[in-house]
């Protein structure tokens, strides 16, 4: 077997490129999305056909949210902008905005979009609170005013209402009606949706699956060059000849995701968790599954030309199911959810993040590791008995 694997690793310098090539496009990749989405901030035009102090009012509440840039437009500018895509979406605040609130009548916003993400359901929620507090503070302000005018009949009672709703609406800025007390562990671990580290780890994943699928494809080589029957007829069994095939493929896979993950650590500052113990694990155990997958794929077609065009489907398509592009919990489809659960990528994505992301220790990556390791398992038996 030492023989096969000394032959690997001298054909690795004819394709050092895969190895370099993947490695800065996982690097590039993660620096271009991971900041991009951590900047990102969806634009939304707002219509004011009311003009009134309270439509005011609603719209500077809306600008206080940093999670949207608020431009103020007409109609016909909102329409065109989400028509071809340069804006979120559009606010609409009809005329008769202040006599509703004023009366305690249904309240509605109007809205110009073009589909619903996660983006719109934050927006819609942010507009839905600032309405109920403005709400809110009109009825508590009219029962303040009808109180005090029937203690004090002289009393100017608009006066009373306006002050009675100033005074409700800072209430909310400054005092909130609810106070939450909360103790965290500091594990130095930001917790929740961080687009850096979901970039880092998916391309890191999805790239270093090229490398490792085409490093085993040396197969395929060997058949075209007739290398591979003349190995056969050696005194090299072929046992030996795949597990040396397979180890320098597992080696070229291992030392990617070590340069990958060291990049994130020292180029982007990405925080790999408190287990790296755990991280180390899964790394090892989808290197393996992605080996054995490699060499199923390798063992199904018949040349490297084959290959070269199946693995990209194979591996893309997979990878979008997995959440290598995006995170799986803003899909709401349960084929497609089910269907990320047969992928290797998602079991390897579940595990890291929870680790890296999520703050979890290494228990958090028994299960995708165990999974993958099937999975592994699984490619393996099926591609050596086709090989065979």
């Amino acid at each position: 077997m030492l023989s096969i694997v000394k032959l690997r690793l001298l054909s690795l310098r004819d394709n050092y490129m895969v190895f370099l090539v993947m490695t800065a496009m996982a690097l590039g990749f993660t620096a271009v999305f991971g900041i991009s989405f951590n900047t990102y901030r969806p634009s939304v035009i707002i219509v004011d056909e009311d003009n009134t102090p309270y439509s005011a009012e609603f719209i500077e509440e809306l600008k206080q949210n940093q999670i949207f840039k608020f431009v103020d437009s007409d109609k016909e500018n909102a329409i065109a902008g989400v028509e071809e895509g340069k804006i979120l979406a559009a606010l609409i605040i009809d005329e008769g905005f202040h006599d509703d609130i004023e009366q305690g009548n249904e309240i509605k916003i109007g809205q110009i979009k073009i589909k619903d993400d996660k983006y719109l359901l934050t927006l819609q929620e942010t507009v839905r609170g600032i309405i109920v507090k403005m709400a809110g503070s009109e009825r508590i302000s009219k029962v303040t005013a009808n109180f005090v005018s029937l203690q004090k009949p002289g009393a100017d009672k608009e006066k009373i209402k306006s002050a009675a709703y100033e005074s409700v609406m800072d209430s909310w800025k400054f005092k909130k009606p609810l106070k939450v007390t909360s103790t965290m562990a500091n594990t130095r671990i930001q917790s929740g949706y961080d687009s850096m580290k979901q970039s880092m780890i998916g391309f890191t994943v999805f790239f270093s699956m090229y490398t490792m699928v085409f490093s085993i494809g040396t197969i395929l080589s060997d058949k075209r060059y007739k290398t591979w029957e003349r190995m056969l007829i050696s005194p090299v069994s072929m046992s030996s000849i795949l597990s040396g095939t397979m180890v320098v493929s597992f080696l070229v896979g291992m030392i990617q995701m070590s340069v990958l993950i060291l990049g994130g650590r020292y180029l982007f500052g990405i925080d790999w968790g408190n287990s790296l113990a755990g991280i180390i694990m899964i790394t090892t155990v989808f290197v393996f599954t992605i080996t054995s997958f490699g060499l199923l794929l390798s063992a199904i077609v018949k040349t490297e030309a084959q290959l070269g065009a199946v693995a990209p489907v194979v591996l893309t398509s997979t990878s979008m199911l997995g959440g290598t592009m995006w995170p799986l919990e803003i899909v709401n489809n349960k084929l497609l959810l089910f269907l990320a659960e047969l992928t290797p990528q998602k079991w390897a994505m579940q595990g890291m993040l929870n680790i890296a992301a999520k703050g979890m220790g290494f228990e958090s990556a028994i299960l995708p590791s165990i999974v993958l390791l099937l999975m592994g398992m699984i490619f393996f038996t099926i591609g050596v008995k086709t090989v065979k």
